[in-house]
């Protein structure tokens, strides 16, 4: 009787050159269509920036601006560039980077482009901690922003436990946020109504989102605490992005995925009140950013794209409130919040027909 015969063990064939040739191919156009749309923001972000320093009521040329910038001239540009439009400026785009890279991080953490601080009521947490802070205490200052921090993330907290803890269901997280988002604006109300005049209308104005009170020092404290954020943000994105794959696929990639997803939802929370404490809840730029990101890269959503439209559209947004209709300056907010619903609109339509 003979012996049974072995089957030789199978083994996965090689992949053929032509595949590995036209995987690099691929890999090589996305990182191209990466750094031109990178390149491409940074200089609409560079025309828009220059248009809100030097083309405003009062506009400044190319040489007296480059003259004010080098501290070599003396006049009415020096004092409008350095103490008006320029603290503006660049606040306006340390804190839409801000708002920017935290809409990106609820989206892709939670897989929903309705999921934005704003519509999970994250802002509404921060601005009823800084409400508290201005008509209560009467603080203003870092005071204001540790009262934010605590706001936002005392109503994220409080969602997550509501919406059944760390495994709660996403669609249950985010309909808990919305709820959230409007018990706060009510609490806001109420402190509002039994607030002193004065301290309710700094509230207000506060509350719209406004660039008017840019100054240097809140440049500073804004810079110094995205000094420690975006280092943290760059760790966290390869983790982020693989959830936005799906928690089943992000596992199998050896990601933590509660742990992953409540430290970037935290981190949101923190840019978004390092933001709102000095400008205000700008609404809907946190979450028009990462959309028009995802758009523009073809569907590939990165954390740098959306940071940048966020600061574009804080600039494009305080360029229009200040200069659209003569001898009337609105708040940002105002500009953001007409530019947001019809964007909103439009993902509500393109869900739905997704889902028909």
């Amino acid at each position: 009787m003979s012996a049974p015969t072995v089957p030789a063990p199978l083994t996965p064939a090689a992949p053929s050159t032509g595949t590995l040739a036209a995987v690099q191919a691929g890999r090589t156009r996305s990182r191209r269509r990466t750094r031109r749309l990178t390149l491409g923001l940074l200089a609409v972000l560079l025309v828009a920036a220059f248009a809100r320093v030097a083309l405003g009521k009062y506009v400044v040329a190319v040489p007296d601006l480059l003259a004010v910038l080098a501290h070599d001239y003396t006049g009415p540009a020096d004092y409008i560039v350095w103490q008006i439009t320029l603290p503006r400026t660049v606040l306006g785009i340390l804190t839409g980077m801000a708002f920017g890279l935290a809409g990106h991080l609820f989206q892709r953490v939670l897989r929903n482009p309705l999921a934005s601080p704003d519509i999970m009521g994250v802002s509404s947490g921060a601005g009823l901690g800084a409400v508290v802070a201005i008509t209560v205490f009467g603080l203003s200052g870092p005071a204001v922003t540790l009262s934010s921090l605590v706001g936002g993330i005392g109503l994220m907290a409080a969602v997550v436990l509501a919406a059944g803890g760390t495994h709660a269901n996403i669609g249950k997280l985010v309909l808990t946020g919305v709820a959230g988002g409007a018990l706060t604006g009510g609490a806001i109300n109420a402190v509002l109504t039994r607030a002193d005049i004065y301290a309710a209308q700094d509230a207000m104005q506060w509350l719209t989102g406004s660039l008017n009170a840019a100054s240097w020092e809140d440049i500073a404290r804004v810079a110094v605490c995205l000094l420690v954020l975006l280092p943290v943000c760059a760790w966290l994105a390869p983790s982020v992005d693989a959830l936005g794959t799906g928690d089943a696929l992000a596992a199998g990639l050896g990601v933590r995925v509660q742990g992953v997803r409540i430290t970037a939802l935290a981190l949101a929370v923190v840019l978004v009140a390092v933001a709102a404490s000095t400008v205000g809840p700008v609404a809907f730029v946190s979450f028009m950013a990462a959309p028009i990101a995802r758009g523009l890269g073809g569907g590939a959503g990165h954390a740098h794209h959306a940071a940048l439209v966020g600061a574009v559209l804080m600039v494009v947004s305080d360029y229009v409130a200040a200069e659209a209709i003569p001898d009337l300056a609105l708040p940002v907010g105002v500009v953001t919040a007409a530019a947001g619903a019809p964007v909103l609109l439009w993902l509500l339509i393109g869900r739905g027909k997704a889902e028909a």
